[in-house]
């Protein structure tokens, strides 16, 4: 029985005897606006650690951006991943194939290769190869995520992921992947543009609300509303609206981040990239969220 990417998203983990597979029209379609680089996530001294997940997006899958609250990060690289394998993420667009290890240990060398040992079980599920190139590079993303914003990385090297299976390499991971050797974040595969607050179902004190991202460059522009959701049957009401600006004073290049005052409501951020040749929307990412006294 193959099941649509919906219903993977709908159950959060992959269940058994069901197979998943990419959009028939885009197994080898890429983002049409890529980034042009991820940058590595920075020192982050809270309980929060990055957990990566899956989206379906303009004809495609690619790769999402969570922070994730965790009651004490004792090894911020094995905690990411356990996460990743276990729990569902917040937004309930995201998905992940993977299923819980029995087992997620953990190591970093000077050279900054990380060493992951999972048991077979974490690849249980039954996926056709681009959802399986995917959820490698999910588990790649999140586990170098989580070392940079430990900040246990060595400056100036590429971080690169060993994946073990029961402590042996070479497994056939998903039945199309070979764990033969060390696996780098593949940006191609990274999402053109993502909101990173307010999370998705977060609720925010009222006033100052900070919105934050990252965003490719698109050749129409990139832009952004904030849209006060109805009680009942009326309609929504588009609150602020206008421009994306990357960069700037402590942010990445391709980092946006601003502040709007909000009343308090229920509310939606929308974020998206427009194509100048078609006049259309790319990328388009929006947050739930909920604003309080």
């Amino acid at each position: 029985m193959t099941v649509a990417l919906g219903a993977l998203a709908a159950c959060g983990l992959g269940v058994p005897g069901e197979r998943y597979s990419m959009p028939k029209a885009a197994t080898s379609v890429q983002s049409p606006a890529p980034l042009p680089s991820v940058e590595m996530e920075s020192l982050n001294t809270t309980a929060h650690i990055p957990v990566y997940w899956l989206a379906e997006n303009d004809g495609t899958v690619s790769l999402y951006r969570e922070f994730v609250r965790v009651k004490e990060a004792a090894d911020p690289i094995a905690d990411s991943v356990r996460y990743m394998l276990s729990q569902e993420p917040a937004d309930p667009r995201y998905f992940s194939a993977w299923r819980p290890s029995s087992s997620v240990g953990a190591s970093i060398g000077p050279d900054n290769v990380i060493t992951l040992d999972l048991s077979a079980k974490a690849f249980g599920s039954d996926v056709d190869e681009g959802l399986a190139e995917r959820s490698i590079a999910q588990l790649v993303f999140t586990a170098t995520a989580a070392a940079s914003n430990a900040g246990i990385l060595t400056e100036g090297l590429e971080p690169t992921v060993r994946i073990l299976v029961d402590g042996e390499t070479g497994y056939e991971a998903f039945d199309h992947i070979t764990l033969d050797h060390d696996f780098g974040r593949d940006t191609a595969l990274a999402a053109p543009l993502w909101i990173i607050d307010p999370q998705f179902g977060s609720t925010q004190k009222a006033g100052q609300v900070t919105f934050h991202g990252v965003s490719a460059m698109f050749s129409g522009g990139e832009f952004w509303e904030i849209t006060r959701r109805a009680e009942s049957g009326d309609e929504d009401t588009v609150v602020a609206s206008g421009a994306l600006h990357t960069g700037g004073d402590a942010l990445g290049h391709n980092e946006f981040s601003f502040s709007y005052v909000l009343a308090p409501g229920e509310y939606t951020f929308t974020a998206w990239g427009v194509d100048a040749q078609t006049g259309g929307r790319s990328g388009t990412e929006s947050k739930d969220f909920t604003v309080k006294h």
